[in-house]
């Protein structure tokens, strides 16, 4: 049965199968074919869902922060500040040793002396100005009998201030001396401040604080021109110059 079935015999007589004269169509790469496919379009649609769920996830935790930060925290916000230093731009508004003896000075002498003694404010200390009427007689540099009660208070005003450099200038008017002891205006500016000096000395004043200098008619005030110019300019300074 079998023989006849899947054999048969050609005109010529040659003996042939069945099987041996089908095509070789190729039918099965197209079936693999569409098998890749396939397996290519499930992997992009797992892909795909994997994408939105990781998006969907990230959106998910940004919305929880930031309704954790837009919840108002029951618990009370304490801030701490760090002290911070004060810094004094102006150096004025500091009181100063110095600057405050030298205020208590002014106001003592405006209030003890008031014409006997002139304040002047200088860039370094305080001069104070004594006219030579009340020191000295014309042309000598012997201190008169009224002076030293004005030297006396002036000497112990100073001192309870507080300790200072004190350097006593002497000063003339320009006109030249004719005869007499002294030859020129500076050696009697001289004579008048070392005058003074020594009365300082005598009231306690330390020496090493004190200096006499002589200036003659090389500073003057006002104008030599006049009686008044010329008396303003014959008077001894105490410049003063607080210790800090």
């Amino acid at each position: 049965m079998f023989d006849k079935a899947a054999r048969e015999e050609s005109l010529d007589g040659t003996t042939w199968y069945a099987w041996e004269i089908e095509e070789n169509d190729g039918g099965w790469l197209l079936t693999y074919v569409d098998v890749l496919s396939v397996i290519l379009a499930m992997l992009v649609v797992l892909l795909g869902q994997m994408a939105v769920q990781h998006l969907q996830t990230t959106n998910e935790d940004s919305r929880m922060a930031a309704s954790y930060e837009a919840v108002p925290s029951d618990e009370p916000t304490i801030e701490v500040q760090q002290p911070q230093p004060s810094i004094q731009t102006d150096v004025e508004s500091v009181p100063t040793p110095t600057i405050d003896a030298e205020t208590r000075l002014v106001a003592a002498i405006e209030d003890r002396f008031q014409d006997e003694v002139k304040v002047v404010q200088r860039d370094k200390g305080i001069s104070l100005e004594i006219a030579d009427v009340i020191l000295f007689d014309s042309g000598k540099a012997e201190l008169l009998a009224e002076a030293q009660p004005v030297l006396k208070r002036l000497a112990v005003t100073l001192q309870e201030i507080g300790k200072a450099d004190i350097a006593v200038e002497g000063h003339t008017d320009d006109r030249p001396i004719l005869g007499g002891r002294f030859q020129s205006n500076w050696e009697l500016a001289a004579a008048r401040a070392n005058a003074v000096t020594r009365f300082l000395l005598d009231q306690g004043f330390a020496p090493k604080h004190l200096r006499s200098v002589s200036y003659a008619d090389a500073h003057p005030v006002a104008d030599n021109s006049n009686p008044n110019g010329r008396a303003e300019n014959r008077r001894v300074n105490l410049r003063v110059e607080f210790l800090k």
